[in-house]
């Protein structure tokens, strides 16, 4: 996390120091449901603490912290950290929210990462062709591969086809391999 986002967050975060800590639990709970789609915080319950800016501030950088704290995941230490200077009883709140809900927040990070593409790939058939020559040369020999990819989206089945040669299937091997690596990274 970059210095300058550590501030915007620890200004964020500063104004929860304007209530007590059981609305400050209420709030954070209410927070949880919006990130869970249960439910959604409004302004106009809090409007007598917080000025606008103040409110939003406040909303995302308690977000960014509840969703980090899970996405990374960090423990104890690490969270209070990226609290900053919050006093200590909303620290433990915050704390608290996080590990009651843990399962929660995380099974809706999950959701919303699966929602960013519905396409899934369902199945893919492959053929390795020679090609002999061609309209500008007599003689290439050069194998091609043609790649049919099965692609399911909702209830649609599309067939992708692709023709590659070798150093196309090198590039497209690469890449998959890059991203699986860094599947790997983030599942660790």
């Amino acid at each position: 996390m970059t210095v300058k986002m550590a501030n915007i967050e620890e200004v964020g975060l500063s104004s929860l120091k304007k209530t007590d800590v059981k609305s400050a639990t209420k709030l954070l709970h209410s927070l949880v449901d919006g990130i869970c789609k249960r439910g959604h915080l409004h302004y106009q319950d809090y409007e007598q603490t917080w000025t606008l800016e103040e409110w939003f501030d406040l909303v995302d950088s308690s977000e960014q912290v509840v969703k980090a704290a899970i996405r990374e995941p960090l423990n104890k230490d690490q969270i209070y950290q990226r609290l900053g200077s919050l006093p200590e009883e909303f620290q433990s709140v915050f704390l608290d929210v996080i590990n009651s809900r843990r399962q929660d927040i995380h099974q809706q990070l999950i959701t919303d990462t699966n929602l960013i593409s519905k396409a899934t790939l369902k199945d893919f058939d492959w053929q390795i062709k020679l090609a002999m020559a061609s309209d500008k040369l007599s003689s290439i020999q050069e194998p091609i591969l043609n790649l049919d990819l099965d692609v399911q989206s909702e209830a649609v089945t599309q067939i992708h086809s692709l023709e590659l040669t070798r150093e196309d299937l090198n590039k497209l091997i690469s890449s998959l391999d890059s991203a699986n690596r860094a599947v790997q990274q983030w599942k660790t």
